[in-house]
């Protein structure tokens, strides 16, 4: 259905469960979106409406966004002087999780399950701290809780307004949260708990987030709910995209032996550093490939109207309506890509870097958004998801558990997102 408004008409709406969404296309429209100010068009509010936080996490999320400013800043900043503590916890992952030390065989691995424990271990290594990225209970409630996020905010947003917190209080109750708040309150030093500020000593999540909170947000419990919604958001999408990576890798053979070559040459001359992960170019490329072939929504880059909106070509739309972007006909756009229906492992690698490489954005390719509402978390994610590829790549043999059956098929929900196979299957073997 979006496929033929995108190829018929610059504007169409499309039905929804919950509501009727406007997909805009075409340079004109883009970029008018782009530019619309958060009193025009949100993309907060429309990132709120779908995961309904203020009933799932905590209205304190919409009250003030200065945990993405932290984000944006502090969190990427600190990417290359946390790189070795992101590839101590892939390797223990890898070698007591996924490939036992005696294991001389194949090992299978039921793939988007094992993919979820290794990129909650590594993210909260980097959030939080060793101690609770090798917690199980920890990294169990950061599961579960992005697991409930997804399937409770469905639920909720068959209620009325005045019944979503009665029902927010039934499916998710407070025991979740008050452990998430037991867990990090030891990470907060005295100092900062009675209002002082501790730029240095603690390079993590929990600090930066305290030193950037305004008074009247410096709780524990606002302090949890936005460490919630970070694990949330990095372990969701980078979980589902290295899924797709580690199902495109096993699936076209072919093209592991020359990225071997690239991170051995790299590895070699830079060491491993986020520098030496920037300059993987055949890398960037397979991953990006496998994010345009298989990416996780039909219709992205969502905006809610806040005040009734007019397009630069005269297009009327409502106070209050959904509108997003034709993301997925963009990727099959032949006009923007040749053999677009194929997938091409390298076929960015020869582009220009600065407009092509997996963080850059561009009209073409709007996965992780445009303008100011860009994904603040693309640059921790990719160097995550290169590192575990990397190491994997460098230290174990991949395959399909079941070979004959192909790669496997993505999942697909109300014909607009989409997911990795749930129960397919993967083999690593030691080299």
């Amino acid at each position: 259905m979006i496929l033929e408004g995108y190829q018929k008409h610059r504007i169409f709406k499309i039905p929804r469960y919950f509501d009727w969404a406007v997909i805009v296309n075409g340079e004109e429209c883009l970029e008018d979106v782009r530019k619309a100010t958060d009193d025009k068009l949100s993309f907060m509010d429309s990132l709120n409406l779908g995961a309904q936080f203020e009933y799932t996490v905590s209205p304190n999320l919409q009250a003030d966004l200065f945990h993405i400013d932290v984000v944006r800043g502090r969190m990427s900043r600190n990417i290359s002087t946390r790189m070795l503590d992101v590839l101590d916890e892939i390797d223990q992952v890898l070698s007591g999780f996924f490939v036992n030390e005696a294991d001389q065989d194949w090992v299978n691995l039921t793939c988007f399950s094992s993919v979820v424990y290794l990129v909650s271990r590594v993210s909260a290594r980097f959030l939080v701290g060793p101690d609770l990225s090798s917690n199980r209970k920890y990294t169990d409630i950061m599961v579960s809780y992005t697991e409930h996020i997804g399937k409770g905010a469905i639920i909720i947003r068959f209620f009325p307004k005045w019944l979503k917190p009665i029902m927010a209080r039934m499916l998710f109750g407070n025991r979740k949260m008050r452990e998430m708040e037991n867990y990090l309150r030891p990470l907060i030093p005295e100092s900062l708990e009675s209002g002082g500020m501790n730029p240095a000593s603690n390079n993590d999540m929990v600090t930066w987030l305290w030193n950037a909170a305004p008074e009247n947000h410096r709780t524990l419990h606002d302090l949890a709910s936005r460490m919630i919604f970070i694990h949330f958001a990095s372990i969701s999408t980078t979980s589902e995209l290295l899924s797709h990576v580690l199902f495109s890798l096993a699936s076209y053979t072919s093209y592991i032996k020359p990225l071997r070559e690239e991170i051995s040459t790299i590895v070699e001359a830079e060491g491993w550093t986020k520098s030496a992960f920037d300059k993987m170019r055949k890398l960037d490329s397979f991953i990006k490939e496998t994010q345009r072939v298989h990416g996780c929504s039909a219709a992205g880059e969502g905006r809610l109207t806040m005040s009734d909106y007019r397009f630069s070509d005269g297009t009327f739309i409502p106070k209050g309506t959904q509108i997003a972007v034709a993301e997925r006909a963009i990727n099959q756009d032949a006009r923007v890509y040749n053999n677009p229906l194929e997938f091409e492992g390298f076929r960015f690698a020869e582009m220009e870097p600065l407009k092509w490489q997996m963080t850059a954005l561009n009209e073409k390719y709007m996965t992780f958004g445009i303008g100011r509402h860009a994904c603040p978390g693309r640059f921790f994610a990719i160097v995550h998801i290169k590192a575990v590829v990397s190491r994997i790549l460098l230290n174990y043999d991949i395959k399909l558990t079941d070979e004959g059956s192909g790669r496997p098929k993505d999942l697909w929900f109300t014909g607009i997102f989409s997911a990795p196979n749930k129960d397919a299957k993967i083999s690593l073997k030691k080299r």
